[in-house]
């Protein structure tokens, strides 16, 4: 009878081990979606969630996009927000943070190539209500197109969205990051 108890108990230990390993996966998996926002599909480049785009220029990022992505293997995704607030669950109010998050989440790019780190996506992120913009580079960039996507940013996007051309503040982006790209 002792060894029937001592069996039971195991069991039940068991049972309780697994059950707490199941609930810390199906938990991690509910924390590891930080940012609330669905990646756009294939070939799509666009999540325009704050409306800021126009239709001639949307058309003209995904055909950039499409050969961009056709030439180079580098994607380039464009994400505009009304406030980063409606979409992340942990109060990131960095738009440096919630690029990095973004990016990671989605998996923006290819993490290697022939075994080496070359993630070479690229996302830029505008987020209207908090009047910030972010661009965010995967590791397969030198630093000196960390300075360039800076350059870009404050150069050629934000005297655009300073005279209140989003759209084509955006659109100019776009055709910047490309060249830098390439």
């Amino acid at each position: 009878m002792k060894s029937l108890s001592t069996t039971f108990r195991f069991q039940l230990t068991a049972v309780a081990f697994l059950a707490l390993v199941a609930a810390l996966v199906l938990s991690s998996q509910a924390i590891s979606q930080v940012i609330t926002l669905e990646r756009p599909g294939d070939r799509e480049f666009i999540l325009d969630k704050a409306d800021l785009l126009f239709e001639t220029d949307e058309e003209r990022i995904r055909a950039i996009g499409d050969r961009l992505l056709t030439d180079t293997g580098t994607p380039i995704i464009v994400v505009t927000v009304e406030s980063m607030s409606l979409y992340n669950q942990r109060g990131i109010s960095s738009i440096e943070s919630f690029a990095k998050v973004l990016f990671d989440q989605w998996g923006i790019g290819h993490l290697t190539v022939d075994g080496q780190p070359s993630n070479t996506g690229i996302l830029l992120l505008v987020s209207r209500d908090d009047r910030k913009a972010r661009i965010e580079l995967g590791i397969g960039w030198d630093y000196d197109k960390e300075a360039a996507a800076q350059q870009i940013m404050s150069s050629v996007i934000v005297p655009q969205f300073k005279r209140g051309d989003f759209s084509g503040g955006i659109a100019a982006g776009v055709e910047a990051l490309d060249r830098m790209a390439r």
